[in-house]
């Protein structure tokens, strides 16, 4: 999930920030309004930042670099900021673009709220949107799924559909466009950040409010259960 052997490398890393200067919509997450007038110098030293490495680093050719102590630092501000929503009662929601590798540390998070005495948030499935956006849920977490695969999206929109159906929400944890179109609304969130999602380290940086986890968001499925043992166990 981090170290200097992750999914994405400089040239990807690199090739997502110069898209985000020019507001590709796969790129921005739904945070149009709160990326105006990001350059490329902005977005690099962000990314950087949450990295603990520049975006271009590389140890293996190919691929990125994560600072572990970063994610583990992330991952505990995560754990404080569920333990406290969810053991105040608060209705908690959870939606991935990435089910095929954090479906199962979503649904695991989900059962830790629970036992806290939070609300996992979930819908009924109320058939697709106007743009016919398969949104669907597996248990309390939102994704989007076809009726035969779940399916990866950047796109904001299912999250802006679950947030019309579900009302009041003390806390969002998502990844991808699930996550943006929350900090857009101004909702309190909890986001990973792969290295190629700059998008979520810039709004961080401006002062939205959201923990970004830097953490390799393409890994299989139950390589997670490290992530959760540290985010629940607390400081």
């Amino acid at each position: 999930m981090a170290g200097t052997d992750t999914s994405h490398g400089a040239e990807n890393n690199l090739h997502k920030i110069s898209l985000l200067t020019r507001f590709d919509v796969g790129t921005t997450f739904g945070m149009e309004d709160l990326l105006r007038g990001v350059g490329f110098e902005e977005a690099y030293e962000a990314v950087a930042r949450h990295l603990g490495y520049p975006p271009d680093a590389e140890k293996t050719p190919g691929r990125g670099c994560i600072d572990p102590a970063r994610t583990a630092a992330s991952l505990l501000e995560a754990g404080e900021r569920i333990r406290d929503a969810a053991g105040a009662g608060g209705r908690i929601i959870f939606g991935t673009g990435h089910p095929g590798a954090l479906l199962v540390y979503y649904l695991g998070l989900a059962r830790w709220v629970e036992d806290l005495g939070g609300e996992a948030v979930a819908m009924e499935v109320q058939g697709r949107d106007e743009r016919d956006l398969p949104l669907d849920w597996a248990g309390p977490v939102a994704v989007m799924g076809d009726g035969a695969s779940l399916l990866h999206t950047h796109d904001p929109d299912p999250m802006r559909r679950v947030l019309r159906q579900t009302g009041a929400v003390d806390l969002v944890v998502a990844d991808h466009g699930f996550a943006g179109a929350a900090i857009a609304a101004e909702i309190p969130a909890v986001a990973i950040m792969d290295t190629n999602d700059p998008a979520l380290a810039v709004v961080a940086q401006r002062g939205a409010d959201v923990t970004v986890v830097p953490m390799d968001d393409n890994r299989p499925l139950n390589s997670y259960a490290a992530a959760l043992e540290v985010l629940e166990a607390g400081p």
